[in-house]
């Protein structure tokens, strides 16, 4: 199974966290922003954990956590290697599940770097704003 690299211009979409953002606040995004950049290589542990040690439920757990956050954040690229993952780890597809850690490590280095632009809430909710009044 091949996957395309995420490039950093799709790792997030500024207009799921511009919409976040009118909703619940720049500040709450942000504070939001700065845990799934806390939580990311957590997550990406765990899921390493159950790769290694065989646990097909820990995967399927860690990979629909790491699915619901990507999903919130606007990393869909990195929600839908999530959700691929849980499958692979549902049908015991080792190899699978090797492969598409490995893309998910890549892939979150390319989010945090974006997520870590300064203002980056800020941007999203007035391109999210832009785009609603056009």
């Amino acid at each position: 199974m091949r996957f395309l690299p995420i490039s950093p211009d799709d790792a997030v979409c500024t207009r799921t966290l511009g919409k976040l953002c009118s909703e619940l606040g720049p500040q709450s995004v942000d504070e939001f922003i700065a845990q799934f950049k806390t939580l990311l290589p957590l997550r990406i542990t765990r899921l390493n954990q159950a790769h290694s040690l065989h646990d097909r439920a820990a995967g399927q757990d860690a990979a629909l956590s790491l699915k619901s956050a990507a999903t919130m954040a606007g990393a869909h690229g990195l929600a839908w290697l999530a959700f691929l993952l849980h499958d692979a780890f549902r049908d015991d597809q080792r190899d699978t599940q090797g492969e598409l850690i490995g893309r998910i490590e890549r892939a979150g280095s390319t989010i945090l770097a974006v997520l870590g632009e300064p203002g980056f809430a800020e941007c999203a909710l007035k391109a999210y704003l832009g785009s609603a009044n056009a």
